[in-house]
């Protein structure tokens, strides 16, 4: 009777005393003792065969194959593993009892031998491991060539005959199975046969041999199947019962899928493509990105994504033509973030379920769209939306808009980049009643369309007074961007971590001066808070304006690109004032010279930290081999960040004055006498009909009156 080493019983001495002494005669009948005590390990059987299979026992519950490879492949190259399961039952779960490991080479199951036993633990358990015996190890011919696979007379309807009894098992080998469900028996490896010698020989049952899910762990086999695409992997389902598991599993992890990455398997993603797709992996998906090149997606999408994705939290579609996305209220309960690009038919139809009162929905984006008025959020008021943001919508207007955030407190995001010219008039209204704004957005107003007046400056000045809390701000590409705005971010917004004014009235041909070293200067005495500060392209912009960059201390990104009448110093000053900057990109400053790197290696040797410097179209990038060198620095002198159409000094060759006279050598030229020929040969005489003298250059009579 055998006990498991977890369990606490009361034993029979006398038969604790016999299960003992059988295990010790076990181990020393297979060990030799050598000289001074010590055991030797045998390499060969008493026959004389070759020692390649190994009898394991005290097995853990539960073990595996792949466990038993993670144990035993240490010690060299595994031809198979054999697992012994117990009796299987409706009420009954298997458990190992024992297995044999088999070795290509015999030197390899020596160490396995000699190994320690500390090497050979399994959940908690030592091993028990020794030779197998003579009629269970691999044959091998008079030539040296081993028979892997017993050869025999088999007999369709003759019974078989029993395998012989292991010596280390005191139970008859039964009909087993491995763990992947299939039943299967222990093979002889030398066996008899009774048909007369003529007779044709055919192998037996062979031994399980391993496979690619036996030898790498799970972690390993799903960083490989990521490169696999998800179409080839669900066509790949049928080759086994255990790659069909793997597969399913690794399917069941995903939780981010986006239908571009199916344009490279030549296939078109159809609703109905996307629908099976869904069935496998959308249960645990928390991120969708319907952003394929070319979509065939019709209305039914919204259902499948309702249907098959309880779980989404995060959703978004571009170019699609659907209008109805209310299914999605029904089936994505866990629905947060929605983003709709360049969708023609979204309209505010189409989003007003999707933000009603009870409606969990936190971000909404739409971007390039012509439909969407705003009119989706007035009478509604979704507790928990917190970010609003419209980019490229030409419809949008901005009365709805301001009336529709009453009802929207707890808005904390708010992006209003390239919208109408119209739309500035009416943003100091929205600000204004929306003071717990956290981000702020309102990049790329480039029309001077009679909107930049003194009025509207100072009203936008007036709402950027209450948003106390804000943290991030965007207003590149603004020409409504002024000193005083700056000044008034820095008197209120004392919060401020990013700042982005960035080709605010870049071209010195606009009526007001724009951002200067005066907005910057204040910025940098009011904002201690910054961490990322980019004032690119701009037109006032100096060496005193940058130099402001130093009284920060929390800074970590500054970026000047594109600022012809920038130097070095100022970029050195604030290397060295900043201890926690990690980035400085100044590409396309062309007065930055080399003097920026041998700073950032002097304050490198004061306050170590990564430090990168992007210097690409900059004199430094013309001396990058006299560079001094430091562990922690890094400088980029060839990705070249910058635009230079948005650089302050930038002239647009195509329409200079100079080419308004290139047309004239082409009128001036002598040739074109001896074409035409003199002025009174080219007067029509009153017969018209006289064409011949015309013939002979080459011209017909319609084409000179038609010229």
């Amino acid at each position: 009777m055998y006990f498991d080493g977890d369990d606490v019983r009361f034993l029979n001495p006398e038969l604790l005393f016999q299960v003992v002494r059988r295990e010790i005669s076990t181990i020393s009948s297979n060990l030799e003792v050598a000289h001074y005590g010590l055991r030797s390990v045998p390499t060969h059987t008493e026959d004389g065969i070759p020692i390649r299979k190994l009898y394991v026992s005290n097995l853990p519950p539960k073990t595996t194959r792949t466990e038993l490879f993670g144990v035993f492949a240490q010690y060299g190259f595994i031809k198979s593993c054999w697992l012994r399961m117990g009796d299987k039952g409706p009420n009954k779960t298997p458990t190992p009892t024992y297995a044999f490991v088999t070795y290509s080479n015999p030197a390899d199951a020596h160490k396995a031998l000699q190994a320690p036993i500390h090497e050979k633990m399994l959940r908690g358990r030592n091993l028990r491991i020794s030779p197998a015996d003579s009629w269970h190890q691999p044959a091998e011919d008079a030539d040296g060539r081993v028979r892997w696979k017993p050869r025999g007379q088999r007999h369709s309807d003759a019974a078989p005959t029993p395998h012989a009894e292991q010596s280390n098992n005191p139970e008859a080998i039964p009909e087993t199975s491995s763990d992947n469900g299939e039943t299967s028996s222990e093979p002889n490896e030398q066996t008899t046969s009774s048909s007369s010698p003529s007779q044709e020989l055919e192998p037996q049952a062979d031994e399980q041999c391993y496979n690619i899910l036996d030898i790498l762990n799970r972690d390993c086999l799903t960083h490989v199947l990521t490169y696999v695409p998800i179409r080839d992997l669900i066509r790949s389902e049928r080759t086994s019962k255990a790659w069909q598991n793997m597969v399913q599993e690794y399917l069941q992890s995903i939780r981010v899928f986006k239908t571009s990455w199916w344009q490279h398997t030549g296939v078109t993603l159809t609703t109905a493509v996307l629908r099976r797709v869904l069935q496998r992996l959308g249960g645990a998906l928390l991120r969708l990105h319907i952003d394929h090149h070319w979509s065939a997606l019709n209305d039914r999408t919204a259902h499948s994504v309702g249907k098959f994705c309880p779980d989404l939290e995060e959703l978004k579609v571009v170019g699609m033509h659907t209008k109805n996305w209310n299914p999605l209220i029904y089936g994505c309960k866990q629905l947060k973030s929605l983003s709709f690009v360049s969708c023609n038919k979204l309209t505010d139809t189409s989003l007003v379920h999707l933000v009603k009162n009870d409606s969990g929905i936190e971000s909404l984006t739409v971007a390039n769209n012509t439909h969407v008025t705003g009119l989706f959020l007035t009478g509604s008021s979704p507790q928990k939306l917190t970010s609003l943001s419209f980019y490229n919508c030409y419809s949008l207007q901005g009365t709805v808009l301001c009336a529709a955030v009453e009802s929207l407190p707890t808005i904390t995001t708010l992006r209003l980049d390239v919208c109408p010219v119209t739309m500035w008039k009416i943003i100091p209204f929205i600000i204004s009643k929306l003071p717990k704004l956290e981000e702020l957005s309102l990049s790329e107003y480039t029309s001077v369309d009679g909107c930049v007046t003194p009025q509207s400056i100072d009203a936008f000045c007036e709402s950027l007074a209450v948003l106390t809390e804000l943290k991030i701000l965007n207003l590149s590409r603004n020409i409504h961007i002024t000193n005083a705005v700056l000044k008034q971010v820095a008197q209120s917004c004392s919060k401020l971590q990013s700042l982005n004014v960035s080709s605010c009235n870049s071209k010195k041909t606009f009526p007001h001066a724009g951002v200067g070293d005066e907005g910057i200067a204040a910025v940098c005495r009011g904002c201690a808070a910054l961490r990322r500060l980019d004032v690119s392209y701009l037109a006032a912009l100096s060496d005193v304006g940058a130099a402001a960059a130093r009284r920060l201390p929390q800074l970590r990104a500054l970026t000047a690109r594109g600022s012809p009448a920038l130097s070095a110093a100022p970029l050195a000053a604030a290397i060295a004032a900043c201890h926690q900057l990690q980035e400085v990109d100044v590409c396309g400053c062309d007065a930055v010279s080399e003097e920026v790197v041998a700073a950032a290696v002097r304050a490198l040797q004061l306050q170590p930290r990564p430090l990168l410097l992007r210097l690409a179209a900059t004199l430094a990038a013309t001396h990058q081999a006299e560079f001094p060198r430091h562990k922690l620095l890094t400088v980029d002198v060839s990705d070249d960040r910058s635009n230079p159409h948005l650089r302050p000094d930038f002239v647009d060759r195509i329409f200079d004055d100079s080419s308004e006279d290139s047309m004239d050598d082409l009128y001036d030229h002598e040739d074109m006498d001896d074409f035409l020929g003199p002025d009174d040969e080219l007067f029509l005489d009153d017969d018209l009909d006289d064409y011949e003298g015309f013939y002979a250059y080459g011209l017909h009579g319609p084409d000179i009156i038609l010229l």
